[in-house]
């Protein structure tokens, strides 16, 4: 059984950092059609995500570099996609990434999701906006898993809770495995299937809004 916000004044508010957003039927033919956002930040005044799933078509990880004038020798992530991540600020970089990696007082600590480390330690996952991050993708010093975007999802005050009552979007847990390892082409029913869910199922909900 799929459980939705109903209509009408939502209670306290509820962070949804950390979750992820994937986009119900009723947000087709719009520029979040088919999309799974990672919410990094959530409170009553703002929220902001990133889309996973929406590659910039002819943009990787090395022509990026090379248009930037940075250096690369990374050939692992030579062809990685870069993702837009949103209609906000689409000509700034931002990198979701495991926090093997921090620069100081720059990478935001995001929390979970979380994954176990051979050391007993769990590791999270961070944010960091900084060209410093690129040049150390680029010179393999980087963090193990990341994923590049341009541009950020962004809603203001009460926005995405409006957006919740009007079933626009399911809340579901994000994995590093979600976040990091999926196909794109295959990540929003993979995100639902991750809930038990069909992308079937979801037919009866387009239009409810």
């Amino acid at each position: 059984m799929i459980t939705t916000i109903e209509d009408g004044p939502l209670p306290a508010h509820v962070s949804y950092q950390g979750k992820l957003l994937i986009a119900m039927p009723s947000l087709a033919d719009q520029p979040f059609d088919h999309s799974v956002i990672y919410l990094c930040q959530h409170d009553e005044q703002h929220a902001m995500g990133l889309i996973l799933n929406q590659p910039i078509s002819g943009l990787n990880f090395s022509k990026m570099m090379k248009e930037l004038g940075i250096e690369s020798g990374n050939r692992r992530l030579a062809t990685q996609k870069i993702y837009r991540g949103g209609p906000v600020q689409n000509d700034r970089g931002f990198v979701l990434h495991s926090l093997d990696y921090q620069i100081d007082d720059i990478t935001l600590d995001l929390g979970g999701p979380f994954i176990s480390r051979p050391d007993g330690e769990e590791q999270g996952v961070g944010l960091t906006a900084s060209r410093d991050i690129l040049v150390d993708l680029s010179g393999g010093a980087g963090p193990a898993r990341s994923l590049i975007a341009l541009g950020y999802a962004g809603w203001g005050p009460g926005q995405l809770e409006s957006e919740l009552s009007q079933n626009a979007w399911l809340v579901a847990p994000a994995s590093q495995e979600l976040l990091f390892g999926s196909d794109p082409d295959h990540l929003w029913a993979r995100a639902l299937a991750s809930m038990g869910i069909e992308p079937v199922h979801l037919s009866g909900f387009a239009g409810t809004a």
